[in-house]
Order: structure tokens, then sequence, then C-alpha cells
């Protein structure tokens, strides 16, 4: 490997590492209280990592021709899995929600792959046509339009607005990274934003979601609640933290403090200190993917890097600013820390992808 795919192992590894320890920490009394089992969320992270890690060296292994040829087949595998999650048995709910498929005592979120085969597909179908896209032939953007937009009407009826709003963002800075015309992605922007407005105003339990974001002392006790308490474990942190392990909001005061809202308990627990560690591995990684696309010259490959170094990061950039109070609250893991097997098999999985890119480049296969 290269000295940044071997770089870009360690750090993701240094996530998972922290992420692994943050997840007992912020985890074990919500794990003892409602399973009588401390480790209970330790031990099926670890095996997800484990699990992560075999698809890590598999993606890392095959051919980067192996995506590039298969690109449409995954794109319709997402289709099929997302469709999987409303048959019975099969098919589970939970919170309101039906997100997920349940498989031999596992859960596994369709959409979080989903999300993986938009970037393949992405970038082989922009890198066939990239002078078209470049140009702004509008009948080039059809064929993306249908397959994306069929994964975004399952995922909204999950319903999963939020990472719908993903796929549709990171669709948009591809497109635009690709050579698209600012006016195009900025037009096809304004055109959604009429079902926005429905898909908010008119929905109850995301206005309150809104106006929960604009002032959430309005409402301490309800709607405002889970970020209040995510202000208060930052605010106990301070510079230093409290304390490895030392947190308080995670006894039963911060929702989903070892998933959507860990990072609030490395801040009380770690500090300022420790959230910038966090955010120092992030700015590596986002580095390493950089220089490996600017060693290639293959438009698949480079697209291929790009795409997944943004579905990597904004998940992450999202993620800190949900918790820091900057965007409304929604459910999105830290890619690599937050407690969920989905996100984090499929994360080690995207990694993999990028080293058999730097395969290509030093080995020619």
């Amino acid at each position: 490997m290269s000295k940044e795919a071997r770089l870009l192992f360690v750090v993701t590894y240094l996530l998972v590492g922290i992420g692994i320890v943050m997840i007992y920490s912020a985890s074990g009394v919500l794990a003892h209280d409602r399973y009588g089992n401390e480790l209970f969320f330790l031990i099926r992270q670890g095996l997800y990592v484990i699990l992560g890690t075999i698809g890590f060296f598999i993606a890392a292994t095959l051919p980067i021709d192996f995506y590039k040829q298969n690109a449409r087949a995954f794109m319709l595998l997402a289709i099929m899995l997302l469709i999987t999650v409303y048959l019975p048995v099969i098919g589970h709910s939970a919170g309101g929600a039906r997100r997920w498929i349940h498989v031999g005592g596992f859960q596994f979120q369709p959409v979080e792959f989903a999300k993986l085969a938009c970037c393949i597909y992405l970038a082989d179908y922009i890198g066939r046509k990239i002078a078209w896209v470049q140009k702004g032939d509008v009948g080039v953007f059809l064929p993306p339009l249908i397959l994306i937009g069929l994964v975004c009407g399952l995922t909204l009826l999950e319903p999963d607005l939020g990472s719908v709003a993903f796929i549709v963002m990171m669709t948009s800075i591809i497109l635009f990274v690709s050579g698209l015309q600012l006016r195009y992605v900025f037009g096809a922007l304004a055109l959604l934003l009429p079902a926005l407005y429905f898909l908010i105003i008119r929905v109850p339990y995301r206005l309150s979601r809104l106006e929960a974001y604009l002032n959430p002392w309005e409402d301490p006790q309800g709607s405002g609640f889970q970020i209040i308490q995510s202000f208060l474990a930052f605010a106990s942190g301070g510079i230093h933290g409290v304390g490895l392990g030392q947190s308080t909001q995670k006894l039963f005061y911060l929702p989903s403090s070892h998933n959507d809202f860990i990072l609030a308990v490395i801040g009380e627990e770690l500090g300022l200190f420790g959230i910038m560690m966090v955010i120092v591995l992030y700015i590596l990684f986002f580095f390493c993917c950089i220089r490996m696309a600017q060693k290639t010259n293959q438009p698949f490959e480079k697209l291929l890097i790009t795409s997944i170094t943004l579905l990597i990061i904004l998940q992450t950039v999202t993620h800190m600013m949900v918790a820091t109070g900057l965007v409304p609250t929604k459910g999105l893991p830290l890619p690599f820390i937050s407690y969920g097997g989905s996100s984090i098999v499929v994360n080690l999985i995207a990694v993999g992808i990028l080293v058999a890119t730097d395969r290509r480049k030093r080995h020619g296969v």
C-alpha cells in the first residue's frame, strides 16, 4: 500500500478503537438496565467491527474493475433491499419507522448500503458521461435521477427524510465536483423546495424538531430535551473533560448517547481536547483521500474516491452539527465511532474500496 493508504488504514482503526471505548462508556449503564449485561452493546459492536473488517479486506482485494462493471447491479441490489424492508417477518419496525431487515438476531439498515451503492453508481455513470455532464446536457441526468429518485422514494416511505436529504446533498456535490455548472445544481435543488415544505412544515413531528432547533428552551422537557442535554454534556466537559467513564448525561439524561449523540459524551468525558483529537483524525482521513484522488487520472477512480470521501465526511460534519445544535436533530451516526452494525460494516467496506483503488495504481489490478 502507498503511504496514504497505510495512514488511511491506521486513522480508520484509531477511530474504530475510540468508538469501541466510548460505546462501552456511554452504553454500559443502559445495557445493564435494559439487558442485564453492561457489555451488551460493546460485544455487539465488536462483532460488527469483525464483520466490517472481513468486508474491508474482501473489498480491498477485489479488482477495481469489479466495482465499475457491477455499479448498476449494486444500485439494483440496494433498491431490492429497500423493498425488503416492507416484507412481513423480515422487515422490522421501531419508533414508528420501518427501516431495518431482521436476520438471525441482527438488524441491517439497507439505506446505509444504498448510500455506498449511489457512490459507486454515480462514479461509474458520470465517469462514462463526463463530457455531457460538463456541457449540462439535461438528458444525460435522466438515468441517475430515476434510480436515485427510486432509492430516495423508498427511503422516504420508511420514513427517513434525513437520509433522503443526505443522498440528495451528496449527489449534488458529486455532480458539481464532476464539472456540472452550479446553476444547474441550484436549479434542481430549488425544484425540491415545495416538496421539502410539505415534508417538514406539514408533518407535526418534523415541524417540532425544526422548532426545537430554533428555540430548544421553549419546550425543554419535550422536543428540545435531547439537544439541551447535549449542550449540558459539552458544557460539563469543558476543556479537559470530567474523565473517561464519568459522564452523567449517559445516565438516562441524554437519549441515544451511544450512537446519535456519542460526540456529546466524548465532549463531556474527554473535553475539548478529546473532540479536537477526533476532528484531527477525520481531517487526516480527508487529506489521505484527497491525495489518493490526486494520484489517479482515471475518471471512475477519481470520482469513486471523491464520492466515498463525501459519504464519510458529510456524515461526520452533519453528526457534529446536530450534536452542537447547528442543524435540526437527525439520527445520523458518527462514522466508525457510533454504535450501529449497518454503519460500521458499510463504512469499513467503503474504506476497503478506497484501498482497492490504491492497489490499482500500484499494481495495475
